[in-house]
């Protein structure tokens, strides 16, 4: 008959060898604890723990169902537990040469992006500018030639930078003959011209300093 050791020791050696085994390690251990060994004792020397060891012992009560020590579920976890270990092994690996290669060239590309996009920018930024400017050179543009065409006229007109007064008697006689201008009969337009140009000469005024400007009009009228 064999001591509790040497059962014990057979059924880690049969537990080593896997599955196929379970069956006789079962037996020995069971045959251990008739003999007095406790669960605690046997799950030490066998490298396992005491659930462990009596979820064996079941297993041999049962009549060795399911085929397996610990059933279907058992084998399932298991073989989940070596997906993830592998699954964990392979996120450990080191990466290999290409795959260094086409990390470096996405950060690469990722860089270049970022430059074009700045690149892109500035140029917005500058057309922006540029544009302001044109805007701004040519509201200059425009006010030197009013002034320029305002100190031309003024030149060839006499020199007046304001209009004299006239009474108001020979104003109303040159408003009333600039009214007859608008006639339908040729003759009456004729002799009101004629009035006119009598009336311009009588006052003697030019006809820049007769006529207002659209600006002076619009300071007499606020």
């Amino acid at each position: 008959m064999m001591t509790v050791d040497e059962l014990l020791i057979r059924a880690k050696h049969a537990i080593a060898s896997g599955e196929t085994s379970m069956h006789a390690a079962a037996e020995d251990i069971a045959a251990a604890q008739e003999q007095g060994a406790t669960q605690r004792q046997i799950a030490e020397v066998v490298g396992k723990s005491a659930a462990w060891v009596n979820g064996l012992l079941k297993w041999r009560q049962s009549g060795y169902k399911d085929g397996t020590a610990f059933g279907p579920q058992a084998k399932a976890s298991r073989q989940r537990v070596r997906h993830v270990q592998a699954t964990e092994q392979e996120n450990e690996r080191p990466a290999t040469t290409s795959e260094q290669a086409q990390a470096a060239a996405a950060r690469a590309r990722a860089e270049t992006a970022k430059a074009e996009a700045a690149k892109a920018k500035a140029d917005a930024q500058k057309a922006k500018a540029d544009a302001a400017k044109a805007k701004a050179d040519a509201r200059t543009a425009r006010a030197n030639e009013k002034a320029s065409a305002d100190s031309f006229f003024r030149a060839d007109f006499g020199g007046h930078t304001t209009k004299k007064a006239i009474h108001s008697g020979p104003r109303d006689l040159l408003v009333k003959a600039l009214g007859m201008l608008g006639s339908d009969e040729a003759g009456e337009r004729a002799s009101a011209a004629l009035h006119v140009e009598r009336q311009r000469k009588k006052l003697a005024l030019t006809w820049d300093e007769l006529i207002i400007s659209a600006d002076e009009a619009k300071a007499r009228a606020a």
